[in-house]
């Protein structure tokens, strides 16, 4: 009983009431996405029918059928949700691939190098965290009919070359974390440039660079504007959940919906599982070493 009452006082101690705060904020916004989650699910297994009587009841019919018939519902542009699968797979892979070593290109050369232009340049990247990128879409859809780019297989290769200035920001910090005494005795030992980079500094990183192509391989899989706006004859399957909705708003089968929307959500939700520690703390490290 003593033991327990002295780890009660060293709590009290050790515990700010600002951080009880904060985990119980933290704690109860937790609670709600779950709730989300298992709301869709629940609905994505009931019968039509009941899902209009009973839309916020958590007991209800089972029908699992409902996943089954999303791959034949679902589709956009007449491209069915099988493809819809593939598309999404190489449009987030090439989206990711490209960014992710664009991002770490510069901000290694941002870290290390002194050049002309460095602050104008990256003082322009801060600033485009400002600012409204969506009321440049009318502009930027002109310039991809321009450039032949408009419904084309290259405009996320092409595209996902532009650097995110937020994912610059903790990439950079991590490299300013690496000592220059590695890319040094690395051009001792005769390694030029890229072998420095590629060989020395990416593995570094590497826990950086993967928990960021982590977040992107995220993004990309769940984002339908951008195939919406430009690449409009490959479907993918957030697109197909919007067009799905969008055209059947007056008749749609809801708990097919959510059933896509479910089967959406699974890849994502896996990776962020398996891999939320690693993403976490490599964010939180690169924003301390800034």
């Amino acid at each position: 009983m003593q033991a327990f009452e002295r780890l009660i006082k060293k709590a009290k101690k050790n515990i700010h009431p600002a951080q009880v705060l904060i985990f119980l904020v933290l704690f109860i916004y937790a609670l709600s996405l779950l709730y989300c989650l298992l709301w869709g699910f629940v609905n994505s297994v009931k019968d039509p029918l009941d899902y209009m009587l009973n839309k916020n009841s958590f007991f209800s019919t089972v029908q699992f059928s409902n996943y089954a018939e999303a791959f034949e519902l679902l589709e956009a542009n007449g491209t069915s949700l099988p493809i819809m699968v593939i598309n999404s797979l190489w449009i987030t892979a090439a989206r990711s691939l490209v960014s992710i070593f664009f991002v770490t290109v510069a901000a290694y050369l941002f870290s290390k190098y002194k050049f002309v232009g460095k602050k104008i340049i990256y003082g322009a990247l801060i600033v485009t965290l400002m600012l409204p990128l969506y009321g440049s879409n009318a502009a930027l859809v002109r310039l991809i009919h321009d450039i032949s780019l408009y419904d084309s297989p290259l405009y996320p290769i092409v595209m996902s070359a532009s650097i995110q200035g937020s994912l610059l920001l903790v990439m950079r910090s991590y490299f300013d974390g690496i000592s220059k005494e590695y890319m040094e005795a690395a051009k001792i030992d005769g390694a030029g440039q890229y072998r420095v980079l590629f060989l020395i500094m990416v593995p570094l990183a590497a826990p950086c660079v993967g928990s960021i192509f982590i977040l992107m391989l995220i993004q990309g899989w769940n984002d339908y504007t951008m195939v919406l706006y430009y690449m409009p004859s490959f479907p993918t399957i957030p697109m197909g959940l919007y067009v799905y909705e969008q055209t059947s708003k007056f008749n749609i089968n809801y708990p097919v919906y959510f059933a896509g929307v479910m089967m959406a959500c699974v890849p994502t939700l896996i990776l962020y599982i398996a891999m939320h520690n690693k993403i976490m703390n490599s964010v939180a490290m690169g924003g301390l070493k800034g």
